[in-house]
């Protein structure tokens, strides 16, 4: 019997529980939240983050970390640290609807939701996040624990640093560079590098301060 965690149960996880039952792979579903009465789609809590080590005992030996990233990257870090270090599994879960070209890298814990497509050559780092109808170009690199905004469009051989957000229906021109712990603003056009650690939006987009991703 397939089963799997979902490590949240806010509205982010509701869009990835969509996913996976849409796919319809596991057998079994449980969510994982300090709320015991919360449930999606009727999905229960089985547990909190406590109870992982007596729930990966029990058999649920796959997991996802299902909360969002802007002010939560360090608490995803934590969490796969700890689902690591028990011994789970990080389930990548893809929407039936994406369009992934054949020869893309994805690592372990990859969400990949609705309409996105990842086209040739591209690799997407470890718990990365590909929201709804994104589109990765060829070539390009999406780093861990980075999220890529619905509707942002990566132009090919775009590099994406860990930990660094993509706002929703931003564009980043062809070969650019965006460093780690980065926030893109929403709706920016991005045609330059942009270094680590910053806050940057605008079209055209412009550092406008220091960021911690944290």
């Amino acid at each position: 019997m397939k089963k799997l965690l979902l490590l949240g149960s806010s509205g982010h996880c509701g869009s990835i529980l969509d996913c996976v039952l849409s796919a319809g792979l596991y057998d079994e579903i449980g969510l994982v939240s300090s709320n015991p009465n919360k449930s999606i789609f009727g999905v229960p809590v089985v547990g909190n983050y406590e109870q992982l080590p007596a729930l990966f005992r029990a058999g649920w030996t796959q997991a996802h970390i299902a909360i969002g990233s802007v002010g939560y990257v360090a608490k995803r870090r934590e969490m796969y640290r700890v689902l690591t270090d028990i011994g789970f599994r990080l389930a990548t879960v893809i929407d039936p609807s994406a369009v992934i070209a054949r020869d893309v890298e994805i690592a372990d814990g990859v969400w990949i939701g609705k309409r996105a497509v990842v086209n040739n050559a591209c690799r997407i780092g470890t718990c990365a996040m590909i929201n709804t109808g994104s589109v990765i170009e060829h070539e390009s690199v999406v780093g861990d624990f980075a999220h890529v905004s619905p509707g942002a469009v990566l132009c090919g051989q775009v590099r994406v640093g860990d930990d660094t957000h993509v706002g929703a229906g931003s564009t980043v021109k062809q070969g650019v560079h965006i460093g780690s712990g980065v926030m893109i603003g929403a709706g920016s056009v991005v045609v330059k590098n942009v270094p680590d650690g910053v806050m940057a939006y605008g079209v055209p987009c412009r550092v406008v301060s220091a960021w911690s991703c944290t």
